[in-house]
Protein backbone atom coordinates (compact mmCIF):
# COMPACT_ATOMS: atom_id res chain seq x y z
CA UNK A 1 0.00 0.00 0.00
CA UNK A 2 1.32 3.35 -0.96
CA UNK A 3 1.52 5.99 1.77
CA UNK A 4 0.42 9.09 1.57
CA UNK A 5 3.02 12.04 0.28
CA UNK A 6 2.36 15.09 2.83
CA UNK A 7 4.94 17.00 0.08
CA UNK A 8 1.75 17.23 -2.48
CA UNK A 9 0.02 19.13 -0.25
CA UNK A 10 0.42 23.01 -0.53
CA UNK A 11 0.58 24.64 3.27
CA UNK A 12 -0.36 27.70 2.13
CA UNK A 13 -3.62 27.03 0.23
CA UNK A 14 -4.58 24.35 2.94
CA UNK A 15 -4.08 27.55 5.36
CA UNK A 16 -6.53 29.85 3.48
CA UNK A 17 -9.28 27.22 2.59
CA UNK A 18 -11.25 28.02 6.26
CA UNK A 19 -11.42 31.61 4.97
CA UNK A 20 -12.54 30.36 1.59
CA UNK A 21 -15.38 28.18 3.02
CA UNK A 22 -16.53 31.11 5.20
CA UNK A 23 -16.45 33.56 2.29
CA UNK A 24 -18.61 31.21 0.23
CA UNK A 25 -21.17 30.56 3.10
CA UNK A 26 -21.53 34.24 3.24
CA UNK A 27 -21.91 34.95 -0.41
CA UNK A 28 -24.68 32.20 -0.64
CA UNK A 29 -27.81 33.11 -1.04
CA UNK A 30 -29.93 32.30 1.57
CA UNK A 31 -32.75 30.31 0.12
CA UNK A 32 -34.98 27.80 1.94
CA UNK A 33 -34.15 23.64 1.35
CA UNK A 34 -36.46 21.43 -0.36
CA UNK A 35 -38.88 19.81 1.60
CA UNK A 36 -37.77 16.50 2.54
CA UNK A 37 -39.86 14.57 0.27
CA UNK A 38 -39.01 15.96 -2.62
CA UNK A 39 -35.31 13.36 -1.99
CA UNK A 40 -35.35 10.49 -3.77
CA UNK A 41 -34.60 8.54 -0.79
CA UNK A 42 -37.73 9.95 0.96
CA UNK A 43 -39.88 9.14 -2.08
CA UNK A 44 -38.79 5.64 -2.42
CA UNK A 45 -39.32 4.79 1.47
CA UNK A 46 -42.72 6.58 1.02
CA UNK A 47 -43.84 4.36 -2.08
CA UNK A 48 -42.62 1.12 -0.06
CA UNK A 49 -43.95 2.02 3.20
CA UNK A 50 -46.81 4.35 2.91
CA UNK A 51 -48.22 5.13 6.22
CA UNK A 52 -51.89 4.51 4.45
CA UNK A 53 -53.49 3.28 1.23
CA UNK A 54 -56.49 4.58 -0.62
CA UNK A 55 -57.72 1.37 -2.18
CA UNK A 56 -61.26 0.32 -4.46
CA UNK A 57 -62.60 -3.36 -4.99
CA UNK A 58 -62.37 -3.53 -8.73
CA UNK A 59 -64.13 -7.40 -8.88
CA UNK A 60 -65.45 -9.97 -5.73
CA UNK A 61 -64.95 -13.38 -6.19
CA UNK A 62 -67.91 -15.76 -3.97
CA UNK A 63 -66.38 -19.33 -3.39
CA UNK A 64 -69.03 -19.69 -0.94
CA UNK A 65 -72.13 -17.63 1.08
CA UNK A 66 -69.02 -16.90 3.93
CA UNK A 67 -66.03 -17.08 1.78
CA UNK A 68 -65.16 -14.07 -1.13
CA UNK A 69 -61.82 -12.74 -2.37
CA UNK A 70 -61.80 -9.23 -2.85
CA UNK A 71 -59.29 -7.79 -5.49
CA UNK A 72 -58.29 -4.17 -4.73
CA UNK A 73 -57.03 -1.80 -7.07
CA UNK A 74 -55.32 1.88 -5.87
CA UNK A 75 -57.61 4.54 -5.67
CA UNK A 76 -55.82 7.00 -7.83
CA UNK A 77 -58.52 10.27 -7.13
CA UNK A 78 -57.82 9.86 -3.00
CA UNK A 79 -53.81 9.97 -3.79
CA UNK A 80 -52.69 6.64 -4.49
CA UNK A 81 -51.21 5.62 -7.80
CA UNK A 82 -49.30 2.47 -6.73
CA UNK A 83 -49.38 -0.34 -4.26
CA UNK A 84 -47.25 -0.87 -2.04
CA UNK A 85 -45.05 -3.91 -2.91
CA UNK A 86 -45.04 -6.63 -0.04
CA UNK A 87 -43.09 -9.77 1.09
CA UNK A 88 -45.74 -13.58 0.52
CA UNK A 89 -47.27 -13.87 4.04
CA UNK A 90 -47.51 -10.17 4.84
CA UNK A 91 -50.93 -8.46 6.11
CA UNK A 92 -53.09 -5.08 5.28
CA UNK A 93 -54.79 -4.26 8.41
CA UNK A 94 -58.00 -3.11 7.16
CA UNK A 95 -60.56 -0.01 8.40
CA UNK A 96 -63.70 -0.44 8.65
CA UNK A 97 -66.43 2.02 9.47
CA UNK A 98 -69.41 -0.25 11.17
CA UNK A 99 -72.02 2.13 12.25
CA UNK A 100 -69.96 5.04 14.40
CA UNK A 101 -67.20 3.28 15.30
CA UNK A 102 -64.28 2.34 13.34
CA UNK A 103 -62.56 -0.55 13.73
CA UNK A 104 -59.33 -2.38 12.11
CA UNK A 105 -58.70 -5.75 11.55
CA UNK A 106 -55.57 -7.55 10.09
CA UNK A 107 -56.02 -9.72 7.00
CA UNK A 108 -53.50 -11.89 4.52
CA UNK A 109 -53.03 -11.40 1.30
CA UNK A 110 -53.57 -13.50 -0.87
CA UNK A 111 -52.09 -12.19 -4.05
CA UNK A 112 -48.88 -12.75 -5.07
CA UNK A 113 -46.25 -10.06 -4.80
CA UNK A 114 -46.03 -9.91 -8.57
CA UNK A 115 -49.65 -8.87 -9.03
CA UNK A 116 -48.92 -5.70 -6.04
CA UNK A 117 -46.62 -4.43 -9.41
CA UNK A 118 -49.05 -5.08 -11.89
CA UNK A 119 -51.61 -2.67 -9.71
CA UNK A 120 -53.50 -5.41 -7.43
CA UNK A 121 -54.02 -6.99 -3.81
CA UNK A 122 -56.41 -9.81 -2.61
CA UNK A 123 -57.74 -10.60 0.30
CA UNK A 124 -59.77 -13.40 1.06
CA UNK A 125 -62.14 -13.14 3.81
CA UNK A 126 -64.06 -15.44 5.39
CA UNK A 127 -67.43 -15.08 8.06
CA UNK A 128 -66.42 -15.42 11.35
CA UNK A 129 -69.97 -16.16 13.46
CA UNK A 130 -70.43 -13.06 15.87
CA UNK A 131 -67.56 -11.35 14.03
CA UNK A 132 -68.31 -7.83 13.68
CA UNK A 133 -66.14 -6.79 10.90
CA UNK A 134 -66.34 -10.25 8.86
CA UNK A 135 -69.82 -9.85 8.75
CA UNK A 136 -69.85 -6.57 7.77
CA UNK A 137 -68.06 -6.87 4.87
CA UNK A 138 -69.41 -9.97 3.50
CA UNK A 139 -72.50 -8.41 3.56
CA UNK A 140 -71.78 -4.64 2.65
CA UNK A 141 -68.87 -4.46 0.32
CA UNK A 142 -69.45 -4.25 -3.05
CA UNK A 143 -67.65 -3.56 -6.29
CA UNK A 144 -66.57 0.32 -6.36
CA UNK A 145 -66.33 0.45 -2.40
CA UNK A 146 -63.09 2.64 -1.29
CA UNK A 147 -61.26 0.80 1.39
CA UNK A 148 -58.32 2.38 3.89
CA UNK A 149 -55.49 0.00 3.93
CA UNK A 150 -52.00 0.20 5.91
CA UNK A 151 -49.04 -0.54 4.25
CA UNK A 152 -48.14 -4.27 4.14
CA UNK A 153 -46.89 -5.26 7.52
CA UNK A 154 -45.75 -8.76 9.52
CA UNK A 155 -42.76 -11.14 9.45
CA UNK A 156 -44.89 -14.11 8.35
CA UNK A 157 -42.55 -14.85 5.21
CA UNK A 158 -39.86 -16.68 4.29
CA UNK A 159 -36.22 -15.52 5.39
CA UNK A 160 -33.32 -17.78 3.36
CA UNK A 161 -31.13 -16.50 5.94
CA UNK A 162 -33.44 -17.67 8.99
CA UNK A 163 -35.53 -20.58 7.39
CA UNK A 164 -34.59 -24.16 5.65
CA UNK A 165 -35.14 -24.50 1.92
CA UNK A 166 -37.31 -26.99 2.02
CA UNK A 167 -40.29 -25.64 4.03
CA UNK A 168 -43.44 -27.84 5.34
CA UNK A 169 -46.52 -25.59 6.04
CA UNK A 170 -50.11 -26.11 7.95
CA UNK A 171 -53.09 -24.38 7.14
CA UNK A 172 -56.57 -24.93 7.85
CA UNK A 173 -59.92 -22.78 6.56
CA UNK A 174 -59.37 -19.47 5.54
CA UNK A 175 -55.75 -19.97 7.24
CA UNK A 176 -54.68 -20.76 3.89
CA UNK A 177 -54.40 -17.11 2.48
CA UNK A 178 -50.49 -16.51 3.12
CA UNK A 179 -49.69 -19.99 1.90
CA UNK A 180 -51.36 -19.05 -1.10
CA UNK A 181 -49.16 -15.94 -1.58
CA UNK A 182 -46.02 -17.88 -1.10
CA UNK A 183 -46.85 -20.75 -3.62
CA UNK A 184 -47.27 -18.03 -6.17
CA UNK A 185 -44.10 -16.11 -5.02
CA UNK A 186 -42.34 -19.51 -5.33
CA UNK A 187 -43.85 -20.41 -8.89
CA UNK A 188 -42.93 -16.77 -10.28
CA UNK A 189 -39.41 -17.47 -8.94
CA UNK A 190 -39.61 -14.25 -6.42
CA UNK A 191 -39.03 -17.15 -3.73
CA UNK A 192 -36.00 -19.31 -4.00
CA UNK A 193 -38.04 -21.62 -2.09
CA UNK A 194 -39.81 -25.31 -1.90
CA UNK A 195 -43.06 -26.18 0.17
CA UNK A 196 -44.99 -28.69 1.37
CA UNK A 197 -48.20 -27.63 2.28
CA UNK A 198 -50.89 -29.91 4.43
CA UNK A 199 -54.14 -27.93 4.14
CA UNK A 200 -56.74 -29.40 6.55
CA UNK A 201 -60.60 -29.05 5.10
CA UNK A 202 -64.01 -30.87 6.32
CA UNK A 203 -64.56 -31.61 2.52
CA UNK A 204 -63.20 -31.25 -0.42
CA UNK A 205 -65.85 -28.42 -1.61
CA UNK A 206 -64.34 -26.60 1.32
CA UNK A 207 -61.02 -26.45 0.03
CA UNK A 208 -60.29 -22.90 -1.11
CA UNK A 209 -58.10 -22.66 -4.22
CA UNK A 210 -58.13 -25.88 -5.48
CA UNK A 211 -58.07 -25.14 -9.12
CA UNK A 212 -55.17 -22.66 -8.19
CA UNK A 213 -52.86 -24.93 -6.32
CA UNK A 214 -53.42 -28.00 -9.13
CA UNK A 215 -52.28 -25.06 -11.74
CA UNK A 216 -49.05 -24.04 -9.43
CA UNK A 217 -48.37 -27.91 -8.64
CA UNK A 218 -48.55 -28.60 -12.56
CA UNK A 219 -46.17 -25.73 -13.66
CA UNK A 220 -43.77 -25.81 -10.81
CA UNK A 221 -42.13 -28.84 -8.76
CA UNK A 222 -41.18 -26.79 -5.86
CA UNK A 223 -44.66 -26.80 -4.53
CA UNK A 224 -46.89 -29.54 -3.49
CA UNK A 225 -50.41 -29.93 -1.90
CA UNK A 226 -51.45 -32.49 0.63
CA UNK A 227 -55.80 -32.00 1.10
CA UNK A 228 -56.26 -33.34 4.54
CA UNK A 229 -59.90 -34.14 4.80
CA UNK A 230 -61.84 -34.74 8.21
CA UNK A 231 -65.29 -35.04 7.26
CA UNK A 232 -65.13 -37.39 4.03
CA UNK A 233 -62.46 -39.72 1.88
CA UNK A 234 -61.30 -38.53 -1.57
CA UNK A 235 -59.10 -39.88 -3.89
CA UNK A 236 -55.60 -38.47 -3.53
CA UNK A 237 -56.44 -36.93 -0.11
CA UNK A 238 -55.24 -37.85 3.73
CA UNK A 239 -58.33 -38.80 5.92
CA UNK A 240 -58.49 -37.26 9.17
CA UNK A 241 -56.90 -34.66 10.87
CA UNK A 242 -53.15 -33.20 10.63
CA UNK A 243 -51.17 -34.88 13.23
CA UNK A 244 -47.31 -35.36 13.80
CA UNK A 245 -47.38 -38.72 12.29
CA UNK A 246 -48.55 -37.15 8.72
CA UNK A 247 -45.97 -34.23 9.35
CA UNK A 248 -43.12 -36.76 9.37
CA UNK A 249 -45.13 -38.47 6.42
CA UNK A 250 -44.26 -35.18 4.21
CA UNK A 251 -41.44 -33.72 5.73
CA UNK A 252 -38.17 -33.83 4.14
CA UNK A 253 -35.29 -36.48 5.33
Amino acid sequence: MSKPNLHSINPIKFLKMDGIRKQKIESAEAKPLPPLSSYKPNQLAAALHPKRQFLKIAEIVKHSDDVKTFVFVPDEAKGTTALAYFAAGQYLSISVQVGQATITRPYSLSSSPKESLEGKYTLTIKRVNGGLATNYILDSWAVGTEVVASAPLGDFTYEPLRDAKKIIGLAGGSGITPFFSLAKAIADGDEDAELTLLYGSRTKADVLFLKEFTAIEKKCDKFRLINVLSNEEAEGCEHGFITAELIKKYAPE
